[in-house]
């Protein structure tokens, strides 16, 4: 009896082993494809999930499913595909806005593809400290040209961003933003909110972003 009881409890350790082991099971998981206009050019964005959550660390606030760890340009001539950030960031995922019964539409254009850039807005700023990023840091809004280029934060450090809408012309976007009056690290109450005017150029190092005097 003894001798069975010790078989199988070297047969046990041995799987346990081997389950200690084995690499740890990971998934890429991404959104479906926006195209930019009618171009080579093709939007392919990462999601966030339980693979790569850990990345973002662990902080006071928490991660929205459906956003957006990063956004890869496809060019469709080239068969080549590049990154949007170079840092930890999390984008909010585009509207979807288009129904599965609309069968007229062949594909919905998101307000964020604008003539001359394309809009996103990301937290990329650990504002509050606590060694994560999260909802409880700001969100900032970025432009970069169509295909990919020339990613710049165009909103200030420390105001975080609560609406943005772009004149009919597409030559400016009102956003209104939320700065940490109180000096607590947060945004919410005793908190102001303003505006800020970005008037917009074809060269996006042109792009001024100025506060609203009211």
């Amino acid at each position: 009896m003894n001798k069975i009881l010790s078989l199988l409890l070297v047969a046990i350790i041995s799987n346990m082993a081997i389950a200690q082991d084995e690499p740890k099971k990971s998934e890429i998981n991404y959104s479906d494809p926006f195209q930019v206009d009618s171009s080579e050019y093709f939007l392919i964005p990462e999601l966030i999930d339980d693979d790569n959550k850990a990345d973002y660390g662990k902080g006071t606030g928490y991660l929205l499913w459906g956003n957006y760890a990063n956004i890869f340009f496809y060019n469709a001539k080239t068969n080549q595909a590049k990154k949007l950030f170079n840092q930890l960031a999390i984008i909010t995922s585009f509207a979807s806005g288009r129904s599965y019964y609309d069968t007229k539409t062949s594909q919905y254009i998101p307000t964020n593809i604008l003539p001359d850039h394309i809009i996103y807005l990301a937290r990329t700023h650990n504002f509050n400290g606590d060694k994560a990023l999260d909802s409880d840091d700001p969100v900032y809004l970025y432009l970069s040209s169509k295909n990919g280029e020339n990613i710049r934060q165009i909103t200030p450090s420390g105001f975080h961003v609560l609406t943005w809408t772009v004149s009919k012309d597409k030559k400016m976007i009102l956003v209104k933003l939320m700065n940490d009056k109180t000096g607590n690290r947060k945004f919410g109450n005793g908190d102001n909110q303003l505006y800020y005017r970005i008037d917009l150029d074809a060269d996006i190092t042109k792009v001024k972003c100025n506060p609203i005097s009211m």
